[in-house]
C-alpha cells in the first residue's frame, strides 16, 4: 500500500479549508487523516476534502467522513469516475455530504 499524504490549505478569513488528500486512505494512516480533518473543522463551520488524487478508501475512511458530515457543512471534490465515487454513491455519503466532481 502507497502512503497517503494529507495537507490542509485555504483556512483564511476569505475561504475554508480544504483537506488535500493522496495516495490510500486505511487502517493503516486513518489517525492521520482524522486528525487533519478534525484541526480543519475546528477551524471553520465548512471544509472541503479533496479526494481527486486518493487511489483507495476503506470503511475506516467512509466511517471518518460521515463523522465530519455531522458536525460540519462537508463538500467533498471527486474525480468523474473511479471508485471512490462510486463508493461515495454507494455508501451514501453523497446524500449528507456535498460532492463536487471535478473533471
Amino acid at each position: 500500500m502507497t502512503k497517503a499524504q494529507f495537507r490542509v490549505t485555504g483556512a483564511d478569513a476569505e475561504q475554508s479549508p480544504v483537506v488535500v488528500a493522496t495516495g490510500e486512505i486505511d487502517l493503516a494512516n486513518i489517525d492521520e487523516f482524522g486528525a487533519v480533518l478534525a484541526r480543519a473543522a475546528r477551524a471553520d463551520p465548512a471544509i472541503t476534502v479533496d479526494l481527486v488524487a486518493v487511489s483507495y478508501c476503506d470503511s475506516a475512511a467512509l466511517r471518518e467522513l460521515f463523522s465530519v458530515a455531522t458536525r460540519t457543512k462537508l463538500t467533498l471534490l471527486v474525480p468523474a469516475e473511479g471508485p471512490i465515487t462510486t463508493l461515495l454513491e454507494i455508501s451514501g455519503l453523497d446524500q449528507v455530504a456535498t460532492v463536487q466532481v471535478v473533471g
